[in-house]
């Protein structure tokens, strides 16, 4: 029961700093001499600190002391694997970050990827001038499917990985606590505790990059599936005539989604028509296909066109399934969108009578911030979510 009450205070400060002993007491129904114990105890462990009041009480008594959360008690590291690159972030308890570097995925996947990446974090650390024993943990995400209990890499096409023992191999390089999930999980929760999915109950965190992926928060909690395959909707089928016919794949064991809404997909269209046209150019990325599209160019707009038409029918499926508060876009091509959310929403509301907010992310580092955040729902600690 300690424990449990201590954890209310903490949680309770956490989200109302400034607050008194008698304050705390009255709002959680504790005794004020058991709130005093916890909060001292807090104080002492360097979980709180305490301040006195720069105004007298209202009966003008002596001032009271306010309690305030220690955002530097400890630090984090949040980590996100991209297939194109990896970024690594250290933050302190609120999410602020102290320093970020970031490196390309693809040029290390020759090399042992998991050393060089210990080694970044290794040396961000350093940079930001703590030691080894103030961080909390690290938490990573991986772009495929992971055992999160196990730390199994169990497919992620991009890397190159398959029942990849990932955890184990961190473990040989990393002084302290490492948790996995999948990237798009690390973003939702990213977005639950900074973005656009704050003080929501049930979010679909959708990642539109390399491929496409889905992070589901129901109930408040992130849902993983019974395999850890939950929100793998780049194998959604969005048109059953096209995917009996063969078509491209971005990667290796990706699905018909990702290869018709994910950015290398977008890329390879508009080559097959620049060399049926004998204008042939490999500097073709997304972003830039986007922007002819909204300039204009008619190809440009028929290959983002269908792509998008894709990925409204894949959201009306999903949406239709979990019933969620709110649909948040995020990943490199959104960043594109913003100019063509209003068709999306308008397919979706012509198909689907259940009104659901969509939008894209407004928060940044919002993958490196979920990472972060894994660790606070994982560690087993005081913290703990």
């Amino acid at each position: 029961m300690k424990l449990i009450n201590k954890k209310k205070v903490l949680h309770y400060i956490q989200k109302n700093p400034g607050r008194s002993r008698t304050e705390i007491a009255k709002e959680l129904s504790i005794s004020k001499p058991t709130i005093s114990k916890l909060v001292d105890e807090l104080i002492s462990e360097g979980w709180f600190s305490e301040k006195e009041s720069s105004s007298s009480s209202s009966s003008g008594g002596r001032r009271s002391f306010q309690i305030y959360f220690n955002n530097n008690a400890k630090y984090i590291v949040g980590v996100d694997i991209g297939g194109t690159s990896v970024e690594i972030a250290v933050m302190n308890l609120a999410g602020d970050i102290l320093e970020k570097s970031v490196f390309s995925t693809q040029e290390q996947i020759s090399k042992n990827l998991v050393q060089v990446l210990a080694d970044n974090i290794t040396s961000l650390i350093t940079k930001s001038g703590l030691e080894n024993n103030q961080i909390m943990g690290a938490g990573i995400g991986i772009p495929g499917i992971t055992d999160v209990r196990e730390g199994i890499v169990v497919d992620a096409p991009s890397l190159g990985w398959k029942q990849y023992p990932f955890l184990e191999k961190m473990h040989k390089f990393l002084p302290f606590p490492v948790y996995v999930d999948n990237d798009v999980n690390v973003a939702a929760l990213g977005e639950q505790w900074k973005g656009a999915g704050r003080d929501k109950s049930n979010i679909l965190q959708i990642t539109l990059g390399t491929g496409i992926g889905c992070g589901m928060i129901i109930n408040g909690q992130l849902y993983r599936g019974s395999s850890f395959a939950a929100g793998e909707i780049g194998y959604m089928v969005t048109d059953k005539h096209a995917a009996e016919k063969a078509y491209d794949s971005a990667f290796s064991g990706y699905g018909f989604l990702d290869s018709h809404v994910g950015g290398p997909s977008i890329t390879k269209r508009m080559l097959k028509h620049l060399r049926a046209s004998e204008n042939e150019s490999d500097d073709w990325p997304a972003k830039r296909i986007f922007e002819l599209a909204i300039a204009g160019d008619k190809k440009a707009q028929n290959i983002i066109d269908d792509a998008l038409s894709h990925l409204a029918f894949a959201l009306i499926n999903i949406i239709s399934i979990v019933n969620p508060e709110c649909v948040i876009l995020g990943g490199g091509i959104s960043k594109s969108m913003h100019h063509f959310l209003p068709e999306i929403i308008s397919t979706i509301d012509k198909h689907l009578p259940i009104e659901t907010m969509v939008t894209i992310t407004k928060l940044d580092n919002v993958s490196v911030l979920g990472a972060g955040y894994l660790v606070l729902h994982e560690h087993d600690s005081i913290l703990k979510v």
